[in-house]
């Protein structure tokens, strides 16, 4: 079964698909076993998953909570408190910082560059492009694994 397959089973569990798409996959798990059983599994599993019902608040937990967060107002972080904090974790909490800005940048021209290749120069596809005219880390992403799937 493909991934457009058991992406109509589940929206046809879920009462998303046009009806007329519907009526054609309905036809299809009357007339496939190997279908019927996957259409059954999908089914018993979501229907597995319901939430127990809702139990009710303890007595008097909203005036404990309200009061927990007034005295806790002013208990909040501060550069006092982040000073006092031990230097290894400043170190770490700044080396993350770091990281996260080079790979951010990194990112940022990578799908630049993706966004420039033409298909003589690269075996990814064209990627396509939002309403602004860049390509979104999404369609990218997705574009990618389609070519990689047509290719041998």
């Amino acid at each position: 079964m493909n991934r457009a397959t058991e992406l109509d089973l589940m929206r046809l569990l879920h009462g998303e698909l046009p009806e007329d798409q519907a009526r054609a996959l309905r036809g299809r798990l009357e007339r496939e076993p190997e279908l019927a059983a996957a259409w059954a599994r999908l089914e018993r599993t979501w229907n597995g998953l319901e939430l127990p019902p809702a139990a009710p608040a303890p007595s008097g937990f909203a005036q404990r909570a309200l009061a927990r967060a007034r005295r806790e107002a002013g208990n909040g972080l501060s550069w006092a408190t982040w000073s006092a904090a031990p230097r290894w974790v400043r170190a770490a909490a700044a080396a993350a910082l770091a990281a996260g800005l080079v790979l951010g940048v990194g990112a940022g021209s990578w799908v630049g560059r993706i966004g420039q290749a033409t298909d003589e120069t690269s075996s990814l596809t064209e990627p396509s492009t939002s309403q602004y005219g860049d390509p979104s880390l999404a369609e990218t992403y997705w574009d990618s694994l389609s070519a990689t799937e047509t290719t041998p």
